[in-house]
């Protein structure tokens, strides 16, 4: 499926719709209706009532098994858009926010998720880094409908995972599933007190090739929030390199840790506005053109 959709709607709304016109059937976890997209097909033929989207009862996610639309709900859509407030941490009585057992998005669907998918791949070689066809797999990369997924560990557990958006016209670029609280993604190494704090998932991993020492730690945004400096804490990191695409971030993630990390070296990377997966690739590009003169 080449150029697989991914839309948002008011998903409640459109199971009622659905039933009210005879277009949909309840499973036990699942209503399965008639599919926005296909309902062209439906139009010029009104014979058609092949019900393929398949929602879970949660309205939280849908996808068509005719066309391979994946629907989200707009509960999802407005949660990746607007900055969310993180309710306040007792940074002595903390407690690690995983993903449930209910809904859809479940630690346990990580299980169901696809080990390969060479649509997948190919947009991690060609649109992130080349060397990804060698990485993913390292990092535990899997795949829903040509999604990557990348799994969030904490001290060796699974705890979490956020899916690539990889539609070129969707306007969600990631999808997070919700949680309490926003987990960072770190990128372990043992008993590492080195960490390099960055961004984003695919900055944490191009910071792990740049700072091969050091223990990637992304918050998901342009701030650090107590949940995950308490998270943090438990490492006891003694070095801390801050990286983000912008030096006054950086300054403003470096006072948040140094109110409750006062006991390690912390210090910043200065950046132009590029961030370490940009600076990356910028940089193998660079040994590969000297290497041609080699």
């Amino acid at each position: 499926m080449a150029n697989q959709k991914v839309m948002s709607m008011d998903l409640e709304r459109y199971v009622t719709e659905m039933r009210r016109l005879g277009y949909c059937r309840e499973k036990r976890t699942d209503y399965v209706c008639m599919c926005p997209e296909c309902k062209a097909r439906h139009k010029n033929d009104p014979t058609y009532r092949n019900l393929k989207l398949y929602i879970d009862k949660d309205m939280q996610y849908g996808h068509c098994f005719v066309c391979g639309l994946v629907v989200l709900s707009d509960d999802q859509s407005i949660n990746t858009q607007v900055k969310r407030i993180e309710p306040k941490v007792d940074m002595n009585n903390w407690q690690i926010c995983k993903l449930g057992s209910e809904g859809y998005w479940t630690l346990d669907r990580w299980n169901e998720f696809d080990e390969d998918d060479e649509e997948g791949i190919n947009y991690l070689t060609h649109k992130r880094l080349y060397i990804y066809r060698k990485l993913y797999k390292l990092v535990g990369i899997k795949f829903k409908d040509h999604n990557p997924v990348v799994p969030f560990y904490y001290k060796g557990q699974l705890v979490y995972y956020q899916m690539r958006i990889i539609d070129p016209n969707s306007k969600m670029k990631y999808y997070s599933p919700h949680t309490e609280h926003k987990n960072p993604y770190i990128l372990e190494s043992g008993e590492n007190k080195k960490f390099v704090i960055c961004e984003g998932t695919f900055d944490a991993i191009a910071c792990k090739i740049l700072y091969p020492d050091r223990t990637p730690f992304a918050v998901l945004g342009s701030d650090i929030t107590d949940y995950q400096i308490a998270m943090l804490r438990t490492y006891c990191p003694e070095d801390i390199l801050i990286y983000m695409d912008k030096t006054e971030i950086s300054r403003r993630i470096k006072d948040r840790i140094m109110e409750y990390i006062n006991y390690a070296d912390i210090n910043i990377n200065p950046s132009d506005g590029t961030d370490p997966e940009e600076f990356l690739k910028h940089k193998l590009v660079m040994q590969a053109e000297e290497s041609e003169y080699d």
